[in-house]
């Protein structure tokens, strides 16, 4: 038992408070929190030190606790964290927590993200770990994503005379799966992917039937907006999957939203892989006759070339 945590944390808990408890905090990340302790440093007591070191901890968390998600598993009462607050120069412990969580999202790059992952999983289990994470967020994905919303966009894509789909990164194995499995439907797509030139010339012959449908996660990029933008002037439908709603100008005609995970670090694409698959099953649920039949000519061709 490690003195100075709470003997009725979690095992996890008790792993990640051990360091602190001892006065220390590993790998300490160089966020607003260290600055504030460091330049209020003669003012801070014994118990501020060591709510200071849970708080390097885990920056990303840290940012949304409430205080006595801060407090509890150290064995101290939530005042504590309002003290804290006020010694540091803030009204208050909620003041406190915005500025973190502001500092923190201001400093939002790959490095500290996957970090962030990393340090909530400090019994080295990150297999565990990870399959908790995402199976929780995929347990929390119809509450943000109906049937109905899928049902819309499948009408959609199922209405257009071609379907451009636009992601970049990581998400362009999105535009990949999907387009695959249009194509398998019978429908014509097209890949908005690579430079500028590119996408410049795949929007060149965007017409009013169309849809375009842009895979957008963490932030939108800068070519979102002029993208849109193109496709509502050529009264093109418009349409986004992403985690978190895309205030954009002009406004998409949809907005798919689901968040991949409950911290603002490394996330995966499991929660927008489940979303892209949902809507083929939806699109096949909902087409004609057609594309069941061009999957049919599809395995017909297969089983030819494999004779």
């Amino acid at each position: 038992m490690v003195r100075g945590v709470n003997p009725r944390a979690t095992a996890r808990e008790r792993a990640r408070l051990a360091p602190i408890a001892r006065g220390r905090a590993p790998n300490v990340p160089n966020v607003l929190i260290t600055q504030l302790a460091a330049s209020h440093g003669p003012a801070l007591t014994p118990t501020d030190r060591r709510l200071v070191a849970a708080l390097q901890t885990q920056p990303d968390r840290a940012s949304y606790w409430r205080a006595h998600e801060l407090t509890d598993p150290l064995g101290l009462h939530q005042s504590s964290a309002t003290r804290l607050a006020q010694r540091l120069g803030f009204d208050g412990y909620p003041q406190l927590r915005d500025a973190l969580r502001e500092d923190y999202l201001a400093g939002d790059g790959p490095s500290q993200r996957l970090r962030g992952r990393l340090e909530r999983h400090p019994d080295g289990d990150v297999l565990t770990s990870f399959v908790d994470d995402e199976s929780a967020a995929l347990a929390a994905l119809p509450r943000h994503v109906t049937q109905p919303e899928l049902d819309e966009l499948a009408d959609r894509i199922l209405a257009a005379r071609e379907i451009l789909l636009f992601a970049q990164g990581n998400a362009t194995v999105l535009v990949d799966l999907l387009a695959r499995r249009l194509e398998r439907f019978g429908m014509r797509t097209v890949r908005l992917v690579g430079s500028r030139r590119d996408l410049a010339e795949r929007l060149s012959r965007l017409e009013r039937d169309d849809v375009v449908l842009a895979f957008v996660f963490r932030r939108a990029p800068a070519v979102l907006g002029p993208l849109l933008a193109v496709a509502t002037a050529a009264s093109a439908g418009t349409a986004i999957v992403t985690d978190t709603v895309v205030w954009s100008s002009p406004r998409p005609d949809q907005i798919v939203a689901a968040p991949r995970g409950g911290a603002d670090d490394f996330l995966s694409l499991t929660v927008p892989m489940a979303i892209v698959n949902a809507l083929v099953l939806t699109i096949a649920r909902r087409a004609d006759d057609g594309a069941l039949q061009s999957l049919d000519r599809l395995g017909h061709l297969l089983e030819q070339l494999e004779a």
